[in-house]
């Protein structure tokens, strides 16, 4: 598509992600397949289960809230966190080990900048659509083993997962 396509504030298609609501804001079919740009709103305690790597680039531009990055030294996977607050931008280079958690008591929001636009599709896949971004289905319950499985298997399909074990506190 050549022509520049504007996402007005409120705008865009919503996805709940496991707990987060991510909001498409620039997709791969408006930016040539280079940019995805998505605003993501991550409740207390939620992110990403574990620490993971891909073979793209992203970038984490932090709105509201507080939230902990994590990262492990490649050669003795030693973990280094750091608290990161409105205004703090993270850049994360590909197949760089990271994660992140909302530490704070309220809902904290970002916008996450992925080069190429590969976690369009994991979002697609594993996501459910929604209409209404502020008040979002709640899970009946923790997932089950059937659940946990597929979400294992998509995820596979786009990144690794570290082991848990093999990080050093």
């Amino acid at each position: 598509m050549n022509t520049i396509h504007v996402t007005r504030a409120g705008e865009g298609e919503h996805w709940l992600v496991i707990s987060d609501v991510t909001t498409v804001k620039a997709s791969a079919r408006h930016t040539s397949g280079n940019l995805l740009v998505v605003e993501v709103n991550v409740p207390p305690g939620g992110g990403p289960p574990a620490l993971h790597r891909h073979g793209y680039a992203e970038a984490f531009l932090f709105q509201e809230g507080e939230f902990e990055v994590s990262t492990v030294d490649e050669e003795d996977y030693a973990l280094s966190t750091f608290r990161v607050t409105a205004g703090d931008t993270v850049s994360v280079p590909s197949m760089v080990w990271h994660n992140f958690k909302n530490v704070g008591a309220d809902p904290g929001r970002f916008i996450a900048v992925h080069s190429p636009a590969v976690m369009e599709d994991f979002m697609r896949e594993i996501g459910r659509q929604i209409d209404d971004p502020q008040n979002p289905p709640q899970p009946t319950g923790p997932p089950s083993e059937e659940e946990r499985q597929r979400m294992m298997e998509i995820i596979g399909k786009y990144m690794e997962v570290l082991p848990p074990d093999k990080v050093r506190q």
